[in-house]
């Protein structure tokens, strides 16, 4: 009797998938992947465009600041030029701008020499550096007795210094550089009652091109007298800005 022999089945492994796999395989494999996911975290994060800071406090106040300050700063094209006879004081040619507090010679009564005062000549009257509260005095004849013109204010002691600028006028007819002396004077009153007086400033120089400024220190003065000269009697004085800075 023949035995029919049956091939010998082979021992061949099932395929074990990803729950086949050891603990350790799986645990290495999972430690590779997270590690490879933080490096392209960090790489994307570090790659990622990132916005500008905000302003801080202090940067905030800086800029609200310099806003302000921007708004508030006064156009120069704008600027509007104040008008003869209002309180706004303009600058002077040659010297600072007087004091908000100082009084001009222009709204006080003359004491003496009143007779002496005209009017600002046509051919400048209104025009630039002409109209601060002008104060016109003629020329003298300088004929015999008649070789200057004084004008007196009473100060009554109230103030410490008189600024102005003198303004010669002469026809065109006349000689341009004509002298031209302006002198201010103090009476101080002394303790027997007399008035002594004092030359306290003088101004030489001014022509009818160029204005020149007088200034003079007058405390205690009960006067102020201004005492013009010109070698051309044709001649206008013109005192524009005429100030007097009081007493503390």
């Amino acid at each position: 009797m023949s035995t029919t022999s049956t091939p010998e089945a082979r021992n061949v492994p099932e395929p074990r998938g990803w729950r086949g796999w050891d603990t350790g395989v799986r645990a290495t494999v999972l430690g590779t992947v997270a590690g490879i996911l933080s490096l392209l975290v960090a790489f994307v994060a570090w790659q990622w465009p990132k916005s500008p800071p905000g302003p801080g406090p202090a940067d905030a106040v800086t800029a609200d600041a310099g806003s302000a300050d921007a708004g508030s700063a006064p156009s120069a094209a704008h600027g509007t030029a104040p008008r003869p006879g209002t309180s706004s004081v303009p600058q002077s040619p040659s010297g600072p701008t007087p004091a908000a507090s100082g009084e001009y010679l222009f709204d006080f009564t003359a004491e003496s020499g009143a007779a002496f005062l005209v009017a600002v000549p046509r051919p400048v009257r209104g025009r630039d550096g002409w109209t601060d509260r002008p104060i016109a005095i003629s020329c003298p004849s300088n004929e015999t007795g008649d070789q200057e013109h004084s004008i007196t204010y009473p100060v009554r002691g109230r103030y410490t210094e008189f600024r102005a600028d003198v303004r010669p006028y002469y026809p065109p007819d006349a000689d341009q550089r004509s002298a031209t002396y302006v002198t201010a004077l103090t009476g101080t009153l002394q303790r027997d009652g007399d008035l002594v007086t004092a030359e306290v400033g003088k101004q030489q120089q001014a022509t009818a091109a160029r204005a020149q400024q007088l200034t003079a220190t007058i405390d205690d003065a009960e006067k102020l007298t201004l005492r013009v000269q010109c070698s051309d009697p044709n001649g206008t004085i013109v005192i524009t800005g005429a100030v007097l800075t009081p007493a503390d």
